[in-house]
């Protein structure tokens, strides 16, 4: 924990303004930067969630009297660095006037330059759904039925609104509250007829007036790193918007373990993680309602999906017990809930059902994989990996499932690297590296053309994200500029070839290609980082390979926003993923959320996807006892037999 500075007691509060926003506010004293750029909706990079330990939250403290926003600004108004700050200052190739925001806690007035490289950008999410077929059987009915005047001894108009519908439906239990109390004045507005909305033909949750026809259904998709919801016709089947946004949490930390520290470090933490993501839900329903011209009213059911710290979170659970032995969540089975238990904003009837769990990291998006892809109904040996910050890894066919998680950590989204960024607009997302001049090209995010070509109007980069990361180093790798092992080899004498703090790295973008002024550069820490990242995905892959009994599959499917984006001969290149026939390795987008509109929109799928929660059967590859022994292994770079040769030929001809 960081040590709270001596703050005056006469001092009550404090001006901070943010340059170049402009944004700015009055804060009591001893609140870090980070938290007041948080509180006033500064968008500040913070990877590590406030931890202290990343070194990306780099702001610059101007000197002096800034009569237009009447405050003295100096260095002494913030905390003193400690030493570890100072060492994260100097590995980050800052100035003198250069502070960390998660560190830096407020004793005075202060004018905070924020730099672009610590500026969070708007990230472009790439949540495509895979067109899924599914009989449309949802949870939601629409029972249209007319009501005769009253009459004494014909019951009251809540008895005869249950007996119409239970002509239609067999049995129901009854009206919820809210339902009830719009009975009478919808009978007056409709004289006399109904529509009616029944959730799992056990209650009433909506009455209206007239005939009506429109029942809309959400299923969000809530990852890690980004969210998407998609908006879909409950009688018909067909989606009619789909929205999509960076996932608020990332504020207080970009992987599921430093939330999982937010929460049990923070009084308020699990609050305040809860309250974010339910209110990102509740925009990114009314961007979708907007699209066609609804209302958040017409919402009368969400399925939702997300990895088992994002469940919990979802649900206010504390999620603490997932990051100690043995992982347990606090549970494992649906869901069944009102929406406004939740906070989500939708009809008042609104219902909200959470697919099921499988075990510790295995989550209901990769139940929501399951069922969108369904090995589980196929002969091949297909091998699934759904990869983010949590990668989860499913193997089998009908005969038998097997699931792990992998621990990658957030290197493969552009976090613990030194350039590194989300796949924002700048961030570069391709890399080519010449095998003879050992000159790199690159392709931003925002731009079509290299950066060896002519444009008009050039979008200099400004980091690097996941995609451009895992091209980097297969590129390293494949011009020789790195061995196997990793590291780079010193004898090479190239004008790219630098050393950062001291240690070697490579310059993807000089400085008159880079948005901040500062070459971009890949450093050995990098490399290892991404690493650590592949080996842990292989090193599942193949444990389940192993207790599955299979030396190779038929299949590779790569799922997930960040899966649609590798270029998997480059992947496999650097032993990312086991070799397979690269005609049979395949991208299919967000395969969890395609999995939770199935589930919106046929009931049976849920009943599938519990029994299929239940099947499958998991693998704690972590407590293996040669667990340590065979992910060491699988950190170096496979250059033998005819694997990389094969590779490498066929990405040249693809360029």
């Amino acid at each position: 924990m960081l040590k709270s500075p001596s703050i005056s007691p006469n001092l009550r509060t404090c001006k901070v303004v943010f340059q170049p926003s402009g944004r700015f506010g009055v804060v009591a004293p001893g609140m870090s930067l980070l938290e007041v750029a948080r509180q006033l909706g500064e968008p500040l990079v913070s990877v590590c969630g406030g931890q202290g330990s990343c070194g990306k939250c780099l702001v610059l403290v101007e000197e002096g009297v800034f009569v237009k926003h009447d405050i003295h600004s100096t260095a002494a108004h913030l905390s003193p660095p400690d030493e570890e700050e100072r060492r994260l200052l100097v590995q980050q190739g800052a100035s003198a006037a250069a502070r960390l925001a998660c560190r830096a806690q407020i004793l005075g007035d202060v004018l905070i330059t924020v730099p672009a490289g610590s500026q969070a950008q708007p990230q472009v999410v790439r949540k495509a759904l895979a067109q899924q077929v599914c009989q449309v059987d949802p949870a939601i009915q629409l029972v249209r039925f007319t009501l005769e005047k009253p009459q004494e001894g014909n019951g009251s108009p809540h008895e005869r609104a249950l007996s119409a519908i239970r002509e239609v439906l067999g049995q129901v239990g009854a009206f919820d509250a809210v339902a009830l109390q719009g009975l009478p004045e919808a009978l007056r507005e409709g004289d006399g007829v109904l529509t009616t909305t029944i959730w799992n033909h056990s209650h009433v949750i909506r009455v209206q007036p007239g005939h009506q026809t429109r029942a809309l259904g959400l299923a969000v998709d809530i990852g890690s790193t980004t969210l998407a919801a998609y908006l879909c016709d409950l009688e018909n089947g067909d989606l009619l918007a789909t929205t999509a946004a960076t996932n608020p949490q990332v504020t207080y930390g970009d992987d599921i373990m430093s939330r999982i520290s937010y929460v049990a470090e923070q009084p308020q933490g699990l609050q305040r993680l809860h309250e974010v993501v339910i209110g990102a839900i509740n925009a990114l329903a009314q961007q979708g309602v907007a699209k066609i011209g609804a209302t958040l009213e017409d919402i009368v059911e969400v399925v939702l999906v997300g990895n088992s710290v994002m469940h919990h979170l979802l649900l206010n659970l504390d999620p603490s017990p997932l990051g100690r032995l043995p992982f347990l969540p606090a549970v494992c089975d649906s869901v069944e809930v009102p929406a406004s238990n939740l906070g989500l904003t939708f009809n008042p009837g609104a219902m909200a059902y959470v697919l099921p769990l499988v075990a510790g990291f295995v989550g209901a998006d990769a139940v929501g994989v399951l069922l969108a892809e369904a090995p589980h109904l196929q002969d091949e040996v297909t091998l699934l990996i759904d990869v983010g910050t949590n990668g989860e890894i499913i193997l089998g066919n009908r005969s038998r499932l097997l699931c792990t998680s992998a621990a990658t950590g957030p290197a493969l989204e552009g976090a613990q690297i030194t350039h590194g960024m989300r796949a924002a607009i700048g961030a570069i997302e391709r890399v080519r590296i010449d095998p003879m001049t050992l000159d790199p090209r690159f392709r931003v995010i925002g731009q079509e053309v290299w950066s060896d070509a002519l444009a008009p109007e050039v979008i200099r980069a400004r980091g690097i994200c996941g995609s451009g990361i895992i091209e980097a180093v297969a590129e390293l790798f494949a011009a020789g500029i790195i061995t196997s092992s990793g590291r780079f080899d010193l004898a090479l004498n190239h004008h790219r070839l630098t050393r950062v703090s001291g240690k070697p790295a490579f310059v993807l973008a000089d400085s008159a290609q880079s948005a901040t002024g500062k070459a971009i550069v890949l450093t050995q820490g990098d490399v290892r980082a991404v690493q650590l990242a592949k080996a842990a995905l292989y090193t599942g892959a193949r444990y389940l390979m192993q207790d599955y009994g299979v030396e190779s599959v038929s299949r590779i499917v790569l799922a997930g926003a960040f899966g649609t984006q590798i270029d998997v001969k480059r992947a496999m290149m650097i032993g990312m993923i086991p070799h397979c026939d690269l005609g049979r390795v395949v991208s299919v987008g967000n395969a969890a959320g395609a999995g939770a509109c199935m589930a919106l929109l046929n009931r049976g799928q849920r009943q599938e996807a519990s029994r299929l929660a239940r099947w499958i059967e998991h693998v704690p590859i972590s407590l293996k006892a040669d667990f340590q022994e065979r992910f060491v292994d699988a950190l170096a770079f496979p250059r033998s037999g005819d694997v990389f040769p094969y590779l490498l030929e066929g990405c040249r001809e693809e360029d």
